[in-house]
């Protein structure tokens, strides 16, 4: 697959460099942003989040009644004194509210003392080295040696492409014929050692190769962030280290092991990561020297020379805390720098780790500033925060090694995309481990380490998802970049960020599912009630169905303006780069494929739902279809026709364009998808007002006027839209995998598609008005106001009623006849649904029929559920 055609000569660098295997191509290291700068992100982000667990241990540890303080306010809390719903979280949280203040800023405080730290050791560094290892400047000027030798080095200056000349320091008492660059941003320097000066004499060759490389981690701008790092790990040993010993000193001992495999996990993440840090930067320096002229000899005939240093080291420090790589590592990463261009699964376990640690730390910090807030737009704040650390990492290792795939060869450029099943599966691990390393999980509370069912399934449904995240990213690195692995476009870091949206809804979305997976029992009934409700009037189809579409939990993300941005996300920017001028395509008239089906699946929806009402009004009685149960139901089934035409014209697009675009066809279908999804929306709301004006397609008679209200409008087409995202990926993958196997099983080669055009102003046009179709899907989930038109809030009266109401029956039970009993009940019925809950109606007429056929086990379940039912609404029975 390519959407530019390749120039007709390859860059230089593809030019003079090949792996030593296969006669392979390997692209520019440094045409995309070096791992280095990002695992800088990944231990800022570990170190955040391990100060945060090490500063908040201290304080509990310094401060033993806050932990008291804590078991009273749940104790104090559990008992709902308030009549409002949501009561026990307020109390808790208000009872906490000075502890988690004081705890915070106590955290907050230690943080800048780190930061701060870090900076005056990062300033100090150069001079501290200066001066502690006795340094001289180069004095061309006095002694004509150091002249000659100056003019050597600027030679190199110029020959490395560096602005700024660092200024060069000669260490005297240093044999070793090695040098060294430090220093911070306009401050650069270089020590040569007095070894590497005599050894000039007579090998000048030996000069160049060293002092080139120590160049080139100027060129790419490393210094800063190598001694950055050595700042943050200088100062996290007494800011970090000394808190900790205390901390744990201080644990009593039954939350010992708990929070010292936590702290020992979590500095070992820091001091890992760390590590990898030093060890890119040594090959990336390696790689930048070898491309210059009459290197690469020099440096493969220096790094195969033996160390002496290197027998000394232990076992361990030759493994994961190494700080530079052997010389055999760095020699063959010369020849084939792989290694820059691959995402492991180690890697991707630590950012997860990283992340979940950091959204710890800065909930607790959110909590304390927000009093009972929506715990969705907690977790959402939390995740876009720490999302870019993610994508930075992540990303960064998806796009270069899809750089790499494009080395492979023409085919490799038509359709290879880099690994991505383990580094998803890494960082997925991460995630759900991460959940139990927090500080917030597990301590003084008998937490254990296994997830609980419901939360492992959660993270079961984030692996798959988080597979197809970076999926996506490959197939977006795919389009973007060219078959020698080169950005089409300046515009390609918009992309990197954009990619944060859908990962943080991702991440927001499994957060607030995982923590509340074991309190979702009470949701869990009242959607089963629900359903049970609906189907005694008309049949409301499979139980898994209605929850896809009615889950209260699922509903909140289905209506949330986050989730339908990261929706269109998925095809608007890979599909970006069509806009730009210059661009091929092949020939396949994807514009019309996508209008056609997107309009054929409108037509076809509108058959359906005409059809429907056509059928409904002559052969139902208007009693029953006019019910508000009967509408909802009839709507129900209106959606999930809506769903399932988006997921078949995404297969439908994906299946026609797959021979000519190959993977990027799903993106085509994904577009195609929203376009129908909007369309079909528009049909089902203007049905509903049709139903008004003309007899025969009502279900109910109704006036011949718009009455919808905005609210109702914004959540219908939130909820289709973000619903058919879900199912058109899910068509689409599978329309992509079906055609790819089915080319594969064919005896004929795979002919290459080879017609290749401009992308025309019309195809530009239909880009741009699918982007005005999903930008006003978005404005309108963020402008119309959500409470306008909604249902009215549940009347906790009404419920607490209904509970009183069945005392009262019980109380008088004795003095009332069996048709005044059943009257009551109903009468309890009623006020429960006043009440808006569906949950304790289906509860109380189940005890109704459970009385009148005398099933006792029927008539116990039913009491226990009225019982839940009115413990949960604050209003406990005292008879039943």
């Amino acid at each position: 697959m390519a959407w530019k055609l390749p120039s007709a000569r390859a860059g230089a660098w593809q030019a003079e460099h090949r792996c030593d295997h296969a006669g392979q191509v390997h692209p520019d290291p440094f045409g995309l942003p070096d791992g280095v700068k990002f695992r800088f992100v990944l231990l800022v982000t570990a170190l955040f989040g391990t100060s945060g667990f090490i500063y908040n241990l201290f304080y509990y540890a310094i401060r033993p009644g806050a932990a008291d303080h804590y078991r009273d306010c749940v104790l104090e809390a559990a008992v709902p004194r308030g009549a409002a719903p949501g009561s026990y979280t307020k109390e808790f949280l208000a009872c906490t509210a000075p502890g988690r203040q004081e705890s915070t800023a106590w955290v907050l405080a230690g943080l800048a003392l780190l930061a701060l730290t870090t900076a005056v050791v990062h300033l100090v560094l150069p001079w501290l080295r200066t001066k502690w290892q006795r340094l001289a400047p180069l004095r061309p000027d006095i002694d004509p040696g150091e002249a000659a030798l100056s003019q050597v080095l600027e030679s190199l200056v110029t020959q490395a492409g560096l602005r700024v000349k660092p200024r060069f320091y000669v260490a005297p008492n240093r044999k070793e014929a090695g040098a060294l660059a430090f220093g911070r941003l306009g401050d650069y320097r270089v020590r040569l050692n007095d070894g590497l000066i005599d050894k000039s004499a007579d090998d000048m060759e030996h000069l160049r190769t060293v002092v080139l490389h120590e160049l080139a981690h100027i060129r790419n701008r490393d210094i800063d962030i190598t001694y950055l790092t050595v700042a943050l790990i200088v100062s996290f040993v007494p800011l970090g280290l000394i808190p900790l010993t205390i901390a744990l000193a201080a644990t009593d001992t039954e939350n010992a092991f708990d929070v010292s495999w936590r702290a020992v996990v979590l500095v070992g993440v820091v001091c890992l990561t760390a590590a990898s840090v030093l060890r890119v930067r040594e090959i990336a320096a390696d790689v930048r020297a070898a491309s210059w002229s009459g290197t690469r000899a020099g440096l493969l005939r220096l790094l195969s020379a033996p160390s002496p240093t290197e027998p000394r080291r232990s076992l361990w420090l030759r493994g994961p805390l190494r700080l530079h790589p052997t010389g055999r590592q760095r020699a063959c990463q010369i020849r084939c720098p792989e290694g820059l261009f691959r995402l492991g699964f180690t890697e991707c376990l630590v950012v997860g780790l990283s992340a979940t640690v950091g959204v710890s730390s800065l909930n607790t910090m959110l909590l304390t500033a927000f009093i009972g807030p929506d715990t969705r737009t907690l977790f959402w704040i939390a995740a876009l925060v720490l999302a870019p650390s993610v994508v930075a990492v992540t990303g960064a290792g998806i796009w270069r090694a899809g750089a790499w795939a494009r080395g492979r060869g023409p085919e490799a450029a038509d359709g290879a995309r880099p690994p991505t099943v383990l580094p998803a599966v890494g960082l997925t691990v991460g995630l759900v481990a991460g959940r139990y390393i927090a500080a917030d999980n597990g301590i003084g509370d008998g937490g254990t380490f296994l997830p609980s069912r419901a939360a492992g399934m959660w993270s079961l449904v984030l692996g798959v998802l988080m597979v197809l995240f970076f999926r996506w990213m490959a197939q977006g690195a795919m389009v973007w970049l060219d078959p020698l692995g080169r950005p089409l476009s300046r515009a390609w870091p918009v992309v990197w960020v954009a990619a944060v949206v859908p990962l943080a809804v991702l991440l927001a979305w499994w957060l607030l599912l995982y923590d509340l997976a074991d309190g979702l029992h009470v949701v869990n009934e009242g959607l089963v009630a629900d359903h049970r409700a609906a189907s005694a009037i008309v049949p409301a189809g499979p139980l898994w169905a209605w929850a896809a579409l009615n889950y209260p939990m699922v509903l909140l993300f289905y209506r949330w303006t986050p989730t339908v941005l990261a929706a269109v996300t998925l095809w608007a920017l890979p599909l970006a780069v069509l806009w730009r001028r210059g661009t091929y395509a092949p020939s396949s008239g994807w514009a019309r494929w996508v209008v056609m089906s997107a309009l054929g699946g409108m037509a076809v929806f509108t058959v359906v739902v005409i059809g429907a009402r056509l059928s409904i009004h002559f052969r139902v009685p208007e009693e029953l279809r006019g019910s508000p149960g009967y509408a909802g139901v009839f709507e129900h089934w209106l959606v999930i026709a809506a769903v399932l035409l988006q997921g078949v014209v995404a297969a439908f697009v994906t299946a026609r364009l797959h021979h000519a675009h190959g993977r990027p066809a799903v993106l085509f279908g994904l577009m195609a998808a929203f376009v129908t999804g909007c369309l079909v929306t528009a049909v089902f709301l203007g049905s509903a007002v049709a139903g008004g004006c003309w007899d025969a397609l009502a279900l109910a008679p109704g006036p011949c006027r718009f009455n919808i209200a905005p609210s109702a409008i914004r959540d219908s087409l939130l909820r289709t839209v973000v619903a058919g995202a879900a199912v058109a990926v899910v068509g689409a993958a599978s329309a992509a995998a079906v055609r790819s196997w089915w080319t594969r099983q064919q005896d004929t080669p795979t002919r290459i598609f080879t017609g290749f055009s401009p992308v025309s102003r019309g195809q530009r046009a239909v880009l741009a008005a699918a982007g005005a179709l999903a930008l006003t899907v978005v404005l309108a989930g963020l402008t119309v106001d959500t409470s306008a038109g909604q249902p009215e809030v549940a009347s906790h009266g009404a419920t607490a009623r209904a509970c009183q109401k069945l005392d009262d029956i019980m109380r008088s039970a004795d003095h009332m006849t069996g048709a005044d009993k059943t009257a009551a009940l109903f009468e309890a019925v009623g006020l429960a649904e006043d009440g808006h809950n569906t949950a304790l109606a289906m509860a109380l007429k189940d005890l109704v029929r459970a009385a009148e056929r005398k099933d006792l086990p029927a008539f116990a379940d039913a009491g226990e559920r009225i019982r839940a039912q009115c413990l949960a609404e604050n209003s406990p029975l005292r008879v039943f």
